[in-house]
């Protein structure tokens, strides 16, 4: 299957991605670059709140039941998501029908009710999401990472109950009109487009009501290295994170270094695999995690044992870690098999128009790019065990931070382990 998407810029700038595929449906992914990282502690949530409302009706359809109806009718589906950097509205429907979820996202944006009885059902709503996500031990872990390494909460998206308590409709109806505009929107469609010039007119009519203001995006975060645990008696393993930070930007320029480290990263936790659970038996599962963002992030190796088993298991990841690192190096064979292994993943991205429309948003969003999958290809081809080993070289000399959730183990020294363990 082609991959050929095509850029385009409505006249107040929005920027367009049409990428035709040989389908009967097509995917949709209207995205605004900015999230819960540009709110202040005032503000946390407000973003997600106003997500929860966006479908919650509009003046030809009253109530979220109609849009849905409606929707269900023309053969599509609809959703929207809030994360730390983004407001995506997104769905899918068969082609035919494209212009009519356009619509329901134009709509959506330019005039949703914001009703003040829904408000109030939506505020409980969200207050229930909050409590859910509060009682949830991986969200929890997520938190004590967040705080102590990047300095915010994992529950900022969501805000505090007093910041969802707080919200009023004219607060959020100003929020949304001052966080959207046609310069950090991207809409991408991936899928049939029998016309693409059509398809463009019809986005101009939609979607020309956005405004072309700049919109500030996306406080810095700086990585600062530290060791924390948190009991949780709830929790009969102890959960583990080692935590290196980022060798390197992830620009667009840094982009083949990126992919080169990435077989690193694909290598050690292969390695740790086999040794931590294939060999000894000490995890159901052992791999590497990216935290953070592109520019002040950290990887860690992520696992969880039992409190009796952390001290040889921290003892074995640094032993492999160590001899990945030094001394039994990738080979040309094991990126042969990697390379391979891929072809799985790239017949998925290209045979999945949800997937493109998702990469091709980010990749826009993040690197002003459009995303060129021939090229990663040839880049994933031409990365040689050389490339590897430049690219990973420094992983492990950046400052270490070691976090741990769950069961107690008593009195020990982790840092120490490693420490002695890494040679």
């Amino acid at each position: 299957m082609k991959f050929e998407p095509k850029l385009y810029h409505l006249s107040n700038g929005v920027s367009v991605i049409l990428d035709s595929m040989d389908l009967e449906t097509v995917a949709i992914k209207i995205a605004f670059d900015t999230g819960s990282r540009d709110e202040t502690p005032n503000e946390q949530g407000m973003t997600h709140f106003c997500e929860h409302m966006l479908f919650k009706g509009i003046p030809e359809l009253p109530t979220n039941q109609d849009m849905k109806n409606y929707i269900e009718n023309k053969g599509g589906t609809y959703n929207a998501s809030t994360s730390s950097t983004r407001l995506s509205l997104y769905g899918r429907i068969i082609a035919e029908n494209t212009n009519d979820l356009l619509k329901i996202f134009s709509e959506s944006l330019r005039n949703a009710l914001f009703d003040v009885n829904k408000i109030e059902i939506e505020r409980s709503v969200i207050l229930d999401e909050s409590r859910r996500a509060h009682g949830s031990n991986p969200r929890k872990f997520d938190d004590l990472i967040d705080r102590n390494l990047f300095g915010f909460s994992a529950f900022r998206t969501l805000g505090s109950d007093e910041n969802i308590k707080s919200f009023t409709r004219d607060q959020l109806i100003n929020w949304l009109h001052k966080r959207l505009s046609a310069k950090n929107c991207v809409i991408c469609i991936s899928g049939r487009i029998d016309n693409a010039d059509e398809l463009l007119d019809v986005l101009e009519k939609l979607f020309n009501f956005l405004p072309t203001h700049d919109v500030e995006t996306h406080k810095s975060l700086t990585y600062t290295a530290c060791d924390k645990f948190q009991h949780e008696s709830s929790v009969k393993n102890t959960w583990l994170s080692i935590f290196f930070p980022n060798i390197r930007l992830d620009t667009y320029e840094n982009m083949r270094d990126n992919i080169a480290e990435s077989k690193f990263h694909k290598y050690l936790s292969q390695e740790l695999n086999e040794v931590v659970r294939q060999q000894n038996g000490l995890v159901y599962s052992i791999g590497m995690t990216k935290y953070g963002n592109e520019y002040d992030g950290a990887y860690c190796i992520d696992t969880e044992t039992s409190p009796e088993n952390i001290a040889k298991a921290v003892a074995l990841i640094a032993q492999t870690a160590y001899r990945v690192y030094n001394k039994d190096k990738i080979t040309a064979q094991i990126l042969e098999r990697f390379l391979n292994r891929h072809k799985l993943s790239d017949a998925d991205f290209l045979e999945s128009a949800t997937h493109r429309c998702d990469v091709l948003v980010s990749n826009w969003i993040d690197y002003k790019k459009i995303y060129d999958f021939y090229q990663m290809q040839e880049y994933d081809k031409s990365i040689s065990v050389d490339d590897v080993i430049t690219a990973s070289k420094g992983f492990f000399d950046g400052p270490m931070s070691i976090m741990t959730f769950g069961a107690q183990y008593g009195d020990i020294d982790l840092r120490k382990i490693w420490t002695d363990n890494f040679k």
